[in-house]
């Protein structure tokens, strides 16, 4: 009975502990939820006319990461996979032999090594990968990188500034800084990319203007602020209603084979409520191709250095903010 009565007494402590530990049980969980999600920083480089930065993969290997928005699937080169095989601790299985890639809007196909399906821990935080292994040997844009990786992979918003050399993965559900122009863009599901559905004008000395309607995609592998797709109508129409302003001795810019190329060098240009000052607008057939002939062109790099922007793809937007006097926005 005295044995009872002490298991009763237990009991009734325990019951009191948990009324006053209960209470702070929720406001210490409450607490934690409503704390901020951790912002992630890397660092950004602008390497010839591609976005590169410089990742820690499993705490001990250092990587050479080509960044993508126009390429569907994450891609590990061969020859750093070899090297670091055992320190990468991953599963692979050899690729089926018809199993191939080609570039957003190339023709050539290169084989595909292995496969990857595993996790991998990127700048800490553990990563699941479903991975393609290429030797990028034979493709120039990508032969000095260990890893092609599309930045919506990355999950949440991706703030990129290519001025102050740095990219962020931003909590989703963080309010924006104010200053931040939004832009309602649409999903390409073959690229994992991000396009814009909007109108190119541009302006001659006398301020006569042409104007360019359609699709253009968002491409962090492109180097040009614009380049016009020849393939579409539209854009063959554009390049000839602006041929007074085309670059006429174009016998120092090589011409790549045989895509015609056209350089547009306008006083002026607007891209739905932006202007922006110095650059010009190589216009060249593109690889014909399904995902490319989409496009009547594509936004790069050289545009995209003149604003802090960012990348929400769960939400269809990107945002914003001019860094630059080379931008005006108009209203």
């Amino acid at each position: 009975m005295a044995k009872l009565s002490t298991l009763i007494s237990k009991l009734q402590s325990n019951f009191i502990l948990m009324k006053i530990i209960s209470p702070i049980l929720v406001f210490l969980t409450c607490f934690v939820n409503a704390l901020p999600a951790q912002e992630i920083t890397l660092p950004l480089e602008m390497k010839g006319s591609h976005l590169s930065s410089q990742w820690q993969l499993n705490s001990s290997i250092g990587a050479n990461v080509f960044l993508e928005t126009g390429f569907p699937k994450v891609v590990f080169n061969e020859i750093f996979v070899k090297e670091h095989l055992i320190e990468l601790n991953v599963k692979m299985v050899e690729a089926p032999e018809n199993k191939n890639i080609s570039l957003w809007g190339g023709n050539r196909k290169y084989k595909v090594s292995y496969l990857i399906n595993d996790t991998i821990t990127i700048n800490g935080k553990r990563v699941e990968m479903d991975a393609l292994v290429v030797d990028f040997t034979p493709i120039k844009a990508w032969k000095n990188y260990d890893i092609i990786y599309p930045i919506l992979d990355l999950k949440g918003r991706i703030e990129i500034n290519i001025k102050d050399r740095y990219m962020k993965i931003l909590d989703s559900a963080s309010n924006l800084p104010e200053g931040f122009h939004s832009y309602k863009v649409n999903k390409d599901k073959d690229t994992k990319g991000l396009y814009l559905s909007t109108n190119l004008r541009v302006y001659d000395t006398l301020g006569g203007k042409e104007e360019l309607s359609g699709n253009f995609l968002l491409d962090l592998g492109a180097g040009n602020a614009f380049m016009l797709n020849k393939n579409r109508q539209e854009v063959l129409t554009f390049v000839q209603q602006t041929d007074r302003m085309h670059l006429k001795d174009s016998t120092r810019i090589p011409s790549p084979g045989k895509r015609n190329l056209s350089i547009i060098m306008p006083q002026r240009i607007e891209i739905d409520n932006i202007e922006i000052k110095g650059t010009f607008i190589p216009a060249l057939k593109f690889f014909a191709s399904k995902k490319s002939n989409k496009y009547v062109g594509c936004i790069g790099n050289k545009f995209f250095r003149n604003f802090v922007l960012i990348f929400d793809f769960e939400n269809s937007t990107i945002y914003l903010k001019p860094n630059t006097d080379r931008i005006v926005m108009l209203k």
